[in-house]
C-alpha cells in the first residue's frame, strides 16, 4: 500500500495542488491549496477523511484557496513552514495562519503513510518539502529540469542550490518528485540532467 496522488494544475500561474490519499486507510491531505472547486470536492468525497492541508512555502499562488478548504472542511488541520510565517501573514493576499508550524524533522502521520518535513530554503527563506519513502513534494524548490526563482522577497540563489544539492540530491534516485509547477520527475534524473544545479 502507498499513496494515491491526484494533481490539479489549475491554480494561479499553473500551480499544482495535490490531493494525496493513504491507500490503507483512505485518509487524505491537500498539499499546496492554491486551487479548489467542485472537482476537488468530489474527489475528497467524505469530509471526515481530509485530515491535513499542507503548505510548502509562503507564496500566494500556493495558498490562494486555503480559506475555501478551511471553510468547507472544518476539522482539517492546516500546517505550514514555521520560517515562512511572516511571509504568509504579511503579504498582499494574506494566508490564514497555520495551526501547525513545521520545521526540519517533523513527521505528519497520514494513516499508514508518514510525511517527513525537509527544510529547503532558497526560493523562500522558509520553504519545506514533504517526503515519503517513495515520493517528495518539492513546492517551488525543484522542478523538472528547472529550479525555483530567487528574485522574490526572502529568496536566495546560493541557499537554494545548497538545499537542492545537499538535501534533495542525497535522497534515493528513484524517488519521484512532485513539484509545485509542471510535470513529475525523479531525483536521479534531475541529478543527471538539471542544468541549474
Amino acid at each position: 500500500m502507498g499513496l494515491e496522488i491526484k494533481c490539479y494544475p489549475k491554480g494561479l500561474y499553473g500551480e499544482n495542488t495535490y490531493l494525496i490519499t493513504d491507500e490503507a486507510t483512505g485518509f487524505k491531505a491537500i498539499i499546496d491549496p492554491g486551487y479548489f472547486d467542485f472537482e476537488v470536492r468530489m474527489d475528497i468525497q467524505n469530509n471526515a477523511f481530509l485530515k491535513y492541508m499542507l503548505l510548502t512555502h509562503g507564496h500566494d499562488d500556493h495558498y490562494l484557496a486555503a480559506k475555501d478548504y478551511l471553510d468547507e472542511y472544518t476539522s482539517v488541520r492546516f500546517a505550514g513552514p514555521e520560517k515562512d510565517l511572516k511571509l504568509l501573514t504579511t503579504g498582499m493576499r494574506r494566508c490564514p495562519e497555520p495551526s501547525i508550524l513545521l520545521k526540519e524533522g517533523d513527521v505528519i502521520p497520514l494513516g499508514e503513510t508518514e510525511l517527513r518535513v525537509i527544510e529547503t530554503p532558497g526560493h523562500t527563506g522558509g520553504g519545506i518539502c514533504f517526503a515519503t519513502d517513495r515520493e517528495i513534494f518539492t513546492g517551488d524548490t525543484l522542478f523538472r529540469l528547472s529550479v525555483g526563482r530567487t528574485d522574490l522577497p526572502t529568496g536566495d540563489w546560493n541557499t537554494l542550490v545548497e538545499s537542492i544539492s545537499k538535501k534533495l540530491y542525497t535522497l534515493d534516485e528513484e524517488m519521484i518528485v512532485y513539484p509545485g509547477h509542471g510535470e513529475p520527475t525523479t531525483i536521479g534524473f534531475e541529478k543527471r540532467a538539471n542544468p541549474f544545479v
